[in-house]
């Protein structure tokens, strides 16, 4: 028998590893878990439309007193509530970085996404995610009348100075193949004014969104091609030459879908679920620095944020000292800080690429002392070393020092989603593509058990509120009661807001610092920006984006270029750490303000004990408070989640806001020597404003944003637990004869959460 290709050796040991396997699925332990959540969630489900039946009546009285609202908004929010939520997995990537092909790898799919080992393929943000759907969807959304007329009035921009000096670069060329795309030939030569009344060559679905459904993975991934394969190379013609066996009506028809790729916002991919990717994961395939449209670059920043793990993906060749990396990197630990990521991944992708000869010399061994495949091991488990430390290194300049992440060991991948198909030199398992599978299904599996108990305790929790409901007398003096915990709880809610304010207080001279910082830095760093068009004849049509987009621009020739960012920058470097440490959910410190939080909950719910016991008051209301506690607590702690974000933002916002009027201006500015005029007046402009203390500004902004979440912390806590107290000690005797028996309702639901434990 020959040997394989490629194949370093013909004993039977190779071949197991070489030969291709069933790919590696869920454990039976896995598949079982998430059955045993999904049967809970239905079970729960039918048992709260059970209740529901019993107790609507109680919601369609005449007259409805506060307590009852109270308890019927509990219980509609608890009925429409999902208990699962999403994982989001982002795939950050710079141009050729291989996310498609990872993502075909990861969904056994080898050309469902587009792939090219030359250049760039996918056009837009794509998200794929399974469902209980037979059919293979995709749903492709375009940008709306008025976003594509912004994004015009940018195109021309870039346009402005072709006809004065005949210069094309990279963004000009982009920007007029938007404009033919859309337009057809010769629509850069026409006007804005005449743009926005001509007919566009192309059929826009007045809907603004196309949806393609498909019996099978294959039929899809042809239709939505034309879509999402990056047509911004002038290569539309070559890639309908090899349709050799497309009618000329399905060529036309595929030949204009691939010129709507300047409208696309974003794609929405929906196949049937698999066990090798769970229901509830979404891939999103985000391009690595941005975009140069503003409403898909606003989805860039956002769905950063959304994310639940993040993957920064990179060619072997390319691991160390890419600008772009370092970018992703910093997004990242931006989504750890303020959204809801809470893992971060470093991915290597094409690992297969291995010289041995040059390997070897470079190590200073003899030839043929190893193998390919022993090389590309060794080499794999350097750069897990080696990245693992610098990114490590880079985070720990941004985090608390103590944070999981950085304790993480598998910080780093490396894969091949070459060899996992051909198995010629690495077996399946080496390739790390079904590790990657384990880690996404560990992640999910984490996520949706927490989910998943956190809902069922909120059922448990109504059901007290319904044991509070029936008719008992109010044991001892009830006004004695309430009084004497409505006082104890706005003293505590005090002191917690106080404590509150000593844990921000840990902002100053860090923000302190920052400002000096950044006086000190500005211009150092404004000129490092601006050197980088030095070599460029056509920087002023950057500079001019720059500006009419308010200090943001995203070029195909210097990536990202952010002066609102860049100017706060030096501000962040100081606040990161302890900002991390403020807001930190897991390692609690003196530093953080979970801690304030869980000591106010303890000494709430231990007072309330306390009273309890000393006046009698039954279990069903003392569980009640003591449950109610924690739901208080938790839509507190999602209430600072979501401030948290824009309080990190707001020094880079204000910058923006200040600077505003002078990119306006700025941007007006042409003839002779505009480049070097737009960047004077933006170091004037930038050095009025230091001198008007615009870092101070800044500083004081976010420091206001800190004192508003104190305040809103202490007023949100006094309304609800005002409210969940007079829910528990008001009489209902006039209701006792119409309550319902839900007993049976109560102890199946407590099964179910037993069985989670």
């Amino acid at each position: 028998m020959a040997e394989a290709p490629g194949a370093e050796g013909g004993n039977a040991e190779d071949i197991a590893r070489k030969r291709p396997r069933t790919h590696q699925a869920f454990q039976d332990d896995e598949q079982r878990l998430l059955k045993h959540y999904e049967k809970i969630e239905s079970k729960a489900k039918k048992n709260l439309n059970t209740l529901y039946g019993k107790i609507s009546f109680l919601f369609q009285l005449d007259e409805v007193p506060d307590q009852l609202r109270y308890l019927r908004d509990r219980f509609v929010s608890l009925k429409e509530k999902s208990a699962f939520g999403l994982t989001r997995i982002g795939l950050f990537g710079s141009t050729g970085a291989g996310k498609s092909t990872l993502l075909n790898a990861l969904l056994d799919k080898r050309f469902f996404l587009p792939v090219s080992g030359t250049r760039t393929c996918t056009s837009c943000q794509v998200q794929i995610s399974t469902s209980r759907n037979k059919y293979y969807e995709a749903n492709i959304f375009l940008l709306s009348e008025e976003e594509w007329r912004d994004e015009l009035r940018y195109l021309f921009v870039l346009l402005e100075s072709e006809n004065n000096d005949g210069e094309k670069d990279d963004d000009m060329e982009h920007a007029i193949r938007k404009l033919r795309a859309v337009y057809g030939e010769g629509a850069e030569r026409k006007s804005y004014q005449e743009l926005l009344r001509a007919k566009p060559a192309i059929t826009i679905p007045s809907s603004r969104r196309i949806t393609l459904k498909k019996a099978e993975a294959e039929e899809l991934s042809k239709e939505l091609d034309p879509y999402i394969r990056n047509q911004d190379n002038g290569e539309e013609d070559s890639e309908m030459d090899v349709e050799m066996d497309s009618s000329d009506s399905e060529m036309e028809r595929r030949r204009e879908n691939m010129r709507l790729w300047p409208l696309i916002k974003h794609v929405e991919v929906t196949l049937p679920v698999s066990d090798l990717i769970p229901e509830g994961v979404v891939f999103v395939d985000i391009p690595g620095t941005g975009d140069s449209n503003k409403e898909r670059d606003e989805m860039w920043k956002e769905s950063i944020l959304e994310c639940s793990s993040i993957w920064v993906i990179a060619d072997v060749e390319r691991v160390f000292g890419a600008k772009e990396h370092e970018i992703m990197l910093r997004e990242a630990i931006k989504a750890c800080q303020a959204g809801k990521c809470s893992d971060i991944t470093f991915v290597v992708t094409k690992t297969d690429k291995m010289n041995t000869e040059e390997y070897l010399r470079d190590k200073g061994r003899a030839e043929g002392s190893m193998s390919t495949h022993d090389a590309i091991l060794e080499c794999n488990e350097s750069l897990k070393r080696r990245k693992g430390r610098a990114i490590k290194d880079r985070m720990q300049k941004h985090l608390p020092s103590d944070s999981e992440i950085l304790q993480k060991s598998d910080l780093v991948y490396t894969v091949s989603a070459k060899e996992y198909w051909r198995t010629e030199t690495l077996s399946i398992g080496e390739t790390e593509i079904s590790v990657l599978r384990d880690h996404v299904r560990k992640l999910h599996l984490n996520m949706t058990k927490n989910l998943i108990r956190d809902y069922m305790k909120d059922i448990l929790v109504f059901f007290n509120f319904m044991d509070v409901y029936i008719c008992t007398p109010l044991e001892g003096d009830q006004p004695s009661q309430k009084d004497e915990l409505d006082e104890y709880v706005r003293t505590k809610i005090q002191e917690l807001g106080t404590a509150a304010g000593h844990v921000f207080d840990q902002m100053d001279l860090p923000l302190l610092n920052g400002v000096r910082s950044a006086r000190k830095l500005h211009k150092k760093n404004m000129e490092n920006l601006f050197n980088q068009g030095k070599n460029s004849r056509g920087f002023h049509k950057t500079l001019k984006a720059l500006c009419v987009r308010k200090g943001v621009f995203v070029s195909r020739i210097f990536n990202r270029l952010d002066i609102n960012s860049l100017l706060a920058q030096p501000i962040y470097d100081h606040i990161d750490a302890p900002f991390g440490s403020i807001f930190r959910k897991q390692r609690h410190t003196k530093a953080s303000l979970q801690l304030v939080i869980d000591e106010f909950s303890t000494e709430i719910k231990k007072k309330f004990t306390e009273v309890g016991r000393r006046t009698n008051l039954s279990n069903v209301r003392l569980n009640f408070l003591l449950q109610e506690t924690d739901i208080i607590m938790k839509a507190l702690e999602r209430q600072i989640f979501l401030k948290k974000k824009t309080i990190l933002e707001s020094l880079v916002l204000l910058i923006q806001s200040i600077l505003s009027p002078h990119y306006d201006e700025a941007a007006k500015i042409c003839g002779k020597q505009t480049c070097e005029n737009i960047k004077n007046k933006l170091y004037q402009s930038v050095e009025e404003e230091v001198a008007q203390n615009m870092f101070e500004k800044a500083k004081e902004k976010m420091k206001s944003h800190f004192n508003n979440l104190k305040v809103e912390m202490t007023m949100k806590l006094e309304k609800d637990f005002s409210n969940m107290l007079s829910f528990a000690f008001s009489p209902w005797d006039r209701m006792c004869d119409r309550l319902p028996v839900f007993d049976q309702e109560r102890q199946e639901i407590e099964s179910l959460y037993n069985s989670l434990q």
